[in-house]
């Protein structure tokens, strides 16, 4: 078992004495945790662990609280359940414990944060959940699911993003690499830097280099009119290079030519031959 899933058994304390008391348990009498309704699992991983079972029977039981009328309610093994069930077994090895409904909505959110295909976003939503709901501190969350206190943090910092940037992040358009990067530059061009982050095909090192300027020039010449005979200048250099022109300044400053070809880059050149 992995670090995970060592963390959320751990966090139900099963003793000696009721590993001891195992019970098989007919799995039609078995019902989901009605608080984590399972996303579709990999089904060649679940055909995988069918296979195993098959041959070597369910080897570490499920964990249910008993409800009512011989009913009991899974709190952790749903994949192992569903295995055996494709596996064509009628009963699995269980052991019973008293969980409260409140705990069993806790352990839940606890296991979905262990699912591999668990996107950023619903993994930072099942952190805040258990800090609002539960009161588990971010060290105390970490301890849990087996990572750092920092990436625990982190990882809730990405619900401060833009709706707009948080569906892409679901959908796989951006990552959490890509979403920490996006959170250095200010609120209000978060969108815009995710969009330019998309289009450009920018890699998660990128992102973070581009970061560092973006909206910075823009935010710099804001509010700045230009000066009547300024921009008179640019209209008349325009017409002459047959090309946009930019003059920054009139005693210090620069002179911007845009082209946008090669054919045009020459025709520019001719012009300032002809000149000399």
């Amino acid at each position: 078992m992995n670090k995970l899933g060592k963390g959320l058994e751990a966090l139900i304390k099963v003793s000696d004495e009721e590993i001891k008391g195992i019970n098989l348990i007919d799995i039609k009498n078995i019902k989901f945790n009605p608080y984590q309704p399972r996303k579709s699992d990999n089904q060649q991983k679940l055909q995988e662990l069918a296979d195993s079972i098959s041959e070597n029977g369910v080897i570490q039981p499920v964990i249910v609280r008993k409800i009512d009328n011989g009913n009991y309610e899974l709190i952790v093994g749903q994949r192992r359940l569903t295995a055996a069930k494709l596996a064509g077994f009628d009963k699995v090895p269980v052991i019973i414990r008293t969980v409260k409904e409140v705990e069993m909505l806790e352990l839940s959110i606890i296991e979905n944060i262990q699912r591999e295909n668990l996107n950023p976003i619903d993994e930072a939503l099942a952190y805040e959940r258990l800090v609002n709901e539960f009161k588990l501190t971010h060290d105390r969350i970490a301890e849990i699911v087996g990572k750092s206190r920092v990436a625990i943090t982190n990882t809730i910092r990405l619900l401060k993003l833009p709706s707009e940037v948080l569906q892409m992040m679901k959908e796989g358009i951006l990552s959490s690499g890509h979403a920490r990067a996006i959170l250095q530059v200010v609120s209000k061009l978060q969108l815009e830097f995710a969009n330019f982050i998309v289009k450009n095909k920018l890699s998660v090192h990128s992102a973070e280099d581009a970061a560092k300027t973006f909206g910075k020039t823009k935010k710099k010449f804001r509010g700045i009119k230009k000066d009547v005979n300024v921009l008179e200048l640019e209209n008349n250099l325009s017409k002459i290079f047959g090309a946009k022109v930019k003059l920054i300044g009139l005693k210090k400053g620069k002179l911007e030519i845009y082209f946008y070809s090669e054919d045009e880059l020459n025709k520019i050149i001719d012009i300032m031959m002809k000149i000399q």
